[in-house]
């Protein structure tokens, strides 16, 4: 028969969880929280693509709609096509003015949080200029953001143990 007084304090390595990235309680606290605005940027662009096919869904329909209720010989379409295309042409507005104010603020936010974790004392020493750059060349070339922002929380992560 076993005994169950087995010494439990005598256990293995691998009976913990490993974990390679640091947890919060351990991070060194990195000043400012401009990472979310470069969290933004994917989250942005997820968001974008779901609302905008669901807007171009809208106005298919208005426009299938439109065409249908229209009678005979009537040459002006219904009110409710005109307000329906109104709401999806502020809706395009909507998400085109919030994906200018993301795009514009990830040159900043990428830059002033590269700057915290190059200040902190973390293993991962990123280079807030090139980021910056990069961020500057993502205004241009609007698919280049995502990448960059991705990449950037990614090793944001390894070194702070969040986002």
């Amino acid at each position: 028969m076993v005994s169950e007084s087995a010494d439990s304090s005598d256990s293995s390595p691998s009976d913990e969880p490993r974990s390679d990235a640091p947890s919060a309680v351990d991070a060194p606290p990195v000043g400012g929280r401009w990472w979310y605005w470069v969290a933004a940027v994917p989250l942005y662009y997820v968001a974008a693509t779901v609302l905008g096919f669901l807007l171009g869904v809208v106005a298919f329909a208005l426009a299938v709609g439109g065409v249908f209720t229209a009678s005979a010989g009537d040459v002006t379409a219904p009110l409710s096509v005109g307000l329906g295309f109104a709401l999806v042409v502020l809706g395009a507005l909507l998400l085109a003015a919030v994906g200018l104010l993301v795009s514009v603020a990830f040159p900043l936010a990428v830059y002033r949080d590269a700057t915290a974790l190059a200040d902190a004392d973390v293993d991962w020493d990123p280079d807030p200029a090139l980021y910056a750059a990069l961020g500057v060349a993502g205004i241009l070339l609007q698919p280049l953001q995502v990448p960059v922002a991705v990449y950037y929380l990614f090793k944001r992560h390894e070194s702070v143990g969040r986002p």
